[in-house]
């Protein structure tokens, strides 16, 4: 921690136009883990002992991670049988039975063949829904050396000579699988814990819902805290079906991302407009997102311009918005065509979508994408620091986030009433006590030193109107404050 100080007040450059838009603040609707109850909590891993017994909660620990039988970055994905040596190690994989190279082929994981239907590659025109691939579940791509490596030998394909080693390798492929071994949160041998379940599930490597300075909180595996003043979030699509959302709700889901689409014009998500009306309706907070093709600003424009639209057509005003609108940049598969590589042409996507966006006014802006592809393609520090939202199926997030608010997609295979099959898990909340968020042209200059993690620190009050010397706006942080003259230029003191 750096010493408090006080040093020089120094100007810097800020848009003149500001905009204070400012998000719901989380709601403690989660049901408390009493860590402070526990013994042992010293060693900064989870000492959690369910006690209830209500057969109807949600909250269950999910199947423990197998790496010896799970797809590396997604531990509820079986690793193939075999992997073709028509397919290059760095090409990714992108589902349990299909990956791409790099020149956008798309390939059978296990035989080699290439891929040609339109619902899974698109057309050259039109691209496809990208969840087609995975039958709608979250999948973390990765690189094909990485899923031979955790293979081990198993990896290359045996070469078929007749029906009769087909036929045995098929007999091979039954006898192989494996079932997830089932582990409580207490297998850590803590004994002597008194909790209640929380509302959302666990994630498979040890991620875990708490409480912290006496809210509801989400902690990495090792006890690391991730939020407080935490919310249980789900994202959806057309998926996930026609979700009964008063379920859902009473089910403990405190929040919800909801798809609006993808590409441009391909139109509405099929249950976008329903689930932003029941959400509407029944009080539960929300977001949109919205899957992105785009190879250059160009075709980013094009998304931002759909975007804008579509929202309107919704009838979602930028202050329905509890959670931002977010970006979702992934490495797609679309025939035809190639996702960039380049963190400077994502640059150039990212702004030129923000840039609608912003000048129909909406302005909770930010960017969702699994923590590898940040280290890569999206590797720059103007696409970071717009990121609040990352999907990593670990024991940690694995990102280091810019913004005291922020939220992790930790599992694709929760369970909640009121939805068929799966639905991704997300914890949202706030590393730092203090629950307000900075927005405007405050944002732009804490963003500029930092984040949370830079000179200022995270906020330590609202955002507040000064009407001394023709008007202002002031927030305070942990370590200085930052004032935007009305009209005019920034400047920030630090103590």
């Amino acid at each position: 921690m750096v010493a408090p100080r006080f040093v020089k007040l120094f100007a810097v450059a800020a848009s003149a136009a500001f905009v204070c838009s400012m998000a719901g603040v989380p709601a403690y609707a989660l049901t408390d883990t009493n860590l402070d109850e526990t013994t042992g909590a010293s060693t900064g891993t989870s000492a959690i002992t369910p006690t209830s017994t209500d057969e109807s909660s949600s909250l269950q620990n999910q199947p423990s991670a197998d790496d010896a039988e799970s797809m590396p970055d997604n531990p509820t994905k079986d690793l193939p049988q075999t992997v073709s040596e028509e397919i290059p190690d760095d090409a990714t994989v992108v589902s349990e039975e299909l990956a791409v190279t790099d020149d956008g082929e798309v390939m059978d994981l296990e035989t080699g063949d290439t891929v040609t239907e339109p619902q899974i590659v698109g057309t050259v025109d039109k691209p496809a829904d990208p969840l087609a691939k995975t039958d709608g579940e979250s999948f973390i791509p990765v690189e094909v050396a990485e899923v031979k490596d955790a293979m081990g030998d198993t990896a290359t394909a045996p070469e078929l000579d007749d029906a009769t080693d087909a036929a045995d390798t098929e007999d091979a492929e039954d006898d192989g699988d494996v079932a997830e071994s089932q582990q409580d949160a207490a297998d850590d041998g803590t004994a002597g814990a008194v909790v209640r379940l929380a509302a959302l599930q666990n994630n498979s490597y040890g991620a875990y819902w708490g409480t912290y300075n006496g809210t509801p909180a989400f902690f990495e595996a090792d006890g690391t805290l991730f939020v407080q003043q935490a919310k249980g979030v789900i994202d959806v699509s057309e998926w996930q079906g026609q979700i009964d959302w008063q379920k859902a709700k009473n089910d403990g889901v405190e929040g919800a991302i909801i798809r609006i689409s993808y590409g441009w014009d391909n139109g509405f998500d099929k249950q976008a407009l329903r689930n932003i009306s029941e959400c509407k309706r029944l009080g539960i907070p929300f977001g949109i997102y919205s899957y992105s093709y785009a190879y250059d600003s160009t075709t980013a424009a094009y998304e931002g311009a759909d975007m804008v639209s579509l929202l309107r057509q919704a009838g979602v005003q930028p202050g329905d918005l509890s959670y931002p609108v977010f970006y979702d940049l992934e490495k797609w598969t679309w025939t035809g065509h190639t996702p960039p590589t380049s963190p400077s042409i994502y640059d150039g996507i990212v702004n030129a979508w923000y840039a609608k966006l912003q000048a129909a006014g909406y302005t909770n802006l930010s960017v969702y994408s699994y923590t590898s592809y940040l280290d890569t393609a999206l590797n720059s520090a103007n696409i970071r620091n717009k990121t609040r939202w990352v999907a990593s199926y670990g024991a940690r997030a694995n990102f280091p986030f810019a913004t005291n608010d922020r939220g992790w997609q930790y599992t694709s295979q929760g369970n909640v009433a009121g939805i068929q099959g799966s639905v991704d898990l997300n914890a949202f909340g706030n590393k730092a006590g203090f629950v307000g968020r900075v927005e405007g042209s405050i944002r732009d200059v804490w963003m500029s030193l930092g984040g949370v993690g830079g000179v200022l620190g995270a906020p330590a009050g609202d955002m507040r109107y000064l009407e001394a010397n023709g008007g202002g706006w002031s927030q305070v942080f942990e370590y200085g404050e930052v004032y935007v003259k009305k009209g005019g230029a920034a400047s920030v003191s630090m103590q």
